[in-house]
């Protein structure tokens, strides 16, 4: 595959898959939890969750973060080019402008209360920029003792053109 059909491809996979996988770590200890997490057109991953989660805090600590997103309803070992990994930088939002812009992405239907995602609230808005971005090239049943990688790397600028 060309750069354009595993942007493409990339594109699919996030159009397709509301959640995401996002793995933390504060003081050596890993972290991972399931988010309905979703883009905008810069390719940043937008996300709520309480303030006392566990990921949460981890942010706050460590901003390195590493999202996955993938069909969990195909068959075992069909998974080539199916799985789309992100290693990014994640933080809160505080800002009430990328608050609201985050608000239009998560719940474009409800009404929300943007208290409760700023200052005292006990929720918060996250975001996550990706700094690199890979889909798995093989899949499990494709492993031979000679096999030297499992992912190739997709460019962010080419998934944003994808994407758009």
């Amino acid at each position: 595959m060309n750069d354009i059909d595993l942007a493409n491809r990339a594109a699919g996979i996030l159009n397709d898959n509301l959640y995401a996988n996002i793995a933390t770590s504060k003081n050596d200890v890993p972290w991972n939890t399931p988010v309905t997490a979703l883009p905008d057109m810069d390719l940043n991953f937008f996300w709520s969750s309480w303030v006392q989660a566990e990921h949460s805090k981890n942010i706050i600590f460590n901003n390195s973060a590493f999202m996955t997103f993938y069909d969990s309803t195909r068959a075992r070992g069909t998974n080539n080019l199916m799985c789309l990994y992100l290693r990014c930088t994640a933080r809160e939002v505080s800002d009430i402008g990328e608050a609201k812009k985050a608000f239009a992405l998560l719940y474009p239907s409800d009404h929300v209360d943007l208290e409760n995602f700023l200052g005292d609230g006990i929720k918060r808005f996250f975001c996550a920029e990706p700094q690199q971005v890979w889909l798995n090239c093989l899949s499990e049943k494709e492993l031979e003792p000679t096999t030297l990688k499992m992912r190739t790397e997709v460019s962010i600028e080419s998934i944003k053109s994808a994407m758009a």
